[in-house]
């Protein structure tokens, strides 16, 4: 969910897992249609934990560290060379239809990456 945008938050009263869009990722999103959650997190802020996705420089260095892993010299040098271009994340991601296998390795690792920030997130609460 922290992936696609959303701002997540976590009960640590009941341990349910509310998310909405966050303003930043989703500038002129549809509050209305969020009303509910919303006003739950908030009448109860301080039994939430909240979870922000990575900034785009965290989720750049994780893709940086991604391609420094690829073993294979012109299949590095590729996606190296993607991610210099303008818009870098949408390059990588092209060039990763290519490589399939590589591209399920990409997934895995980004979600591992992800867990690591949040639990990075709920140790700093």
């Amino acid at each position: 969910m922290l992936d696609t945008g959303m701002v997540c938050f976590y009960n640590k009263i009941n341990g349910e897992l509310e998310c909405y869009p966050g303003e930043f990722q989703n500038p002129g999103f549809d509050e209305e249609m969020w009303t509910e959650v919303i006003d739950k997190v908030e009448e109860n802020y301080g039994d939430y934990i909240r979870f922000e996705s990575m900034s785009s420089s965290e989720a750049f260095r994780v893709m940086e560290n991604f391609i420094d892993d690829i073993g294979d010299t012109p299949i590095h040098n590729k996606f190296k060379d993607a991610i210099l271009r303008k818009k870098p994340f949408r390059c990588f991601n092209d060039l990763l239809l290519d490589y399939p296998e590589l591209r399920k390795q990409w997934f895995a690792y980004k979600l591992e990456k992800y867990i690591e920030s949040v639990v990075e997130q709920i140790e700093l609460e």
